[in-house]
């Protein structure tokens, strides 16, 4: 257990499947009427009166700026070539000139919109993700854990079948199950009552539901504090 006597991760965690049904419901969820009064990392927790704006369409200027990011590049691309060949017929370093402060002013101008358009999504990120995942605090209810001997002898991991009461940082109560594997001296410290930060879609809590590992320990006092405030 850590410093919150929270339960022990579990070996395996399917965080590549999660993410990508996350971005799936991410790609249809209406905007950010879902998020309203969500708080950061999807934890429920406040920020209500988040920009609207950012959920919206992208505007004329976000596209514009957007596409410099292929503009800067072909634009740079063909004044160096056409410098290139003047250079070439006139062997004049006036022209390579040309090129060196091409370069360096394409440089810095692509990093700059790059860095805008990473903020701008990850502002977007920020407002819609709580829509679509929830997190909350899952505690045993009922538990199973696999023998860990096969005919090999004694296997270093073991599967254990979890039933949780999950209280969310938002909304009713529910049950789910799911299977973690635990390396067998983790699983000897689970028990009926263990608890711990759980994550699910939350257009289908019951059969989304997984272990959080990802988050920092502030986050999961957040989700705490949250889950028993709801």
């Amino acid at each position: 257990m850590d410093s919150h006597d929270t339960w022990p991760a579990p070996v395996n965690v399917d965080d590549r499947g999660f993410d990508a049904a996350a971005m799936r419901q991410l790609g249809r969820a209406p905007g950010s009427g879902d998020a309203a009064g969500t708080g950061s990392a999807g934890t429920g927790t406040g920020a209500p009166g988040a920009d609207p704006d950012l959920s919206a369409k992208p505007t004329l200027r976000e596209k514009w700026a957007t596409s410099l990011l292929l503009v800067i590049p072909l634009v740079s691309a063909l004044v160096v070539v056409l410098s290139a060949i003047r250079y070439t017929d006139t062997r004049n370093g006036l022209w390579l000139g040309v090129i060196a402060v091409v370069l360096v002013l394409a440089a810095l101008s692509w990093v700059s919109v790059l860095r805008r358009s990473f903020a701008r999504a990850q502002r977007h990120l920020s407002v819609r993700l709580p829509g679509v995942i929830g997190h909350g605090v899952g505690i045993v209810r009922e538990l199973d854990v696999e023998s860990p001997f096969d005919e090999n002898g004694v296997s270093d991991t073991v599967t254990a079948h979890l039933t949780l009461r999950v209280n969310p940082t938002q909304g009713p109560a529910f049950t789910a199950v799911l299977d973690a594997v635990y390396v067998l001296a983790d699983a000897e410290k689970l028990t009926v009552g263990s608890h711990g930060p759980v994550r699910y879609l939350r257009s289908d809590p019951e059969n989304t539901v997984g272990i959080e590992t990802r988050l920092p320990e502030l986050t999961v006092q957040q989700i705490y504090r949250a889950a028993a405030m709801n």
